[in-house]
């Protein structure tokens, strides 16, 4: 049972399980929008081959898959930081959550790109992964709060380890 003025270190403790808990929900909108981009573009025609063997569409997609890579670390740093209830967990969870909703949001776009005009019409699904980006970004703060949050969480701890390196050294 939570003691009395405990409250806010428990909602943030809270907030980093969901942010971790979300990085992944987000990681799996984003690979999925960069699956749908490429079955698409592989079986779209254009000038007479394929628009996936165009060099532009071929970078847009590189860059999803590396955006998604660098969510995938940071998710699964994040889901151990939560099974081991390890310290680095308000770091590992905002870091997942950034990268999460990053990924997201530029696979959901780029998806649009790749269909076209096709891509923000009820034809196809790429604008629900759009709008479920912008809103899984925005539901536990803004992608500045959380930013802001890690900037928070590496100067706190890098002071504490400062400080421990200075009682060890005058000791």
């Amino acid at each position: 049972m939570p003691k009395a003025g405990e409250g806010l270190a428990l909602l943030a403790r809270t907030d980093d399980r969901a942010a971790v808990l979300y990085a992944f929900e987000q990681l799996g909108g984003a690979d999925r929008c960069l699956e749908m981009a490429r079955d698409y573009a592989l079986e779209r025609y254009a000038f007479g081959r394929p628009i996936g063997s165009y060099q532009a569409i071929k970078h847009k997609l590189a860059d999803v898959f590396v955006k998604n890579s660098i969510a995938r670390a940071n998710a699964y740093y994040g889901a151990w930081a939560l099974s081991a209830d390890a310290p680095e967990l308000p770091v590992a969870a905002a870091s997942a959550h950034i990268a999460g909703a990053a990924a997201y949001w530029l696979a959901s776009k780029e998806n649009i790109q790749t269909h076209g005009g096709i891509g923000v019409t009820w034809e196809a699904d790429c604008q629900l992964f759009y709008r479920r980006s912008r809103h899984l970004a925005l539901i536990m703060g803004s992608p500045r709060l959380w930013k802001r949050r890690l900037i928070d969480r590496i100067e706190t701890r890098e002071a504490s380890r400062a400080e421990q390196i200075s009682k060890g050294a005058a000791a």
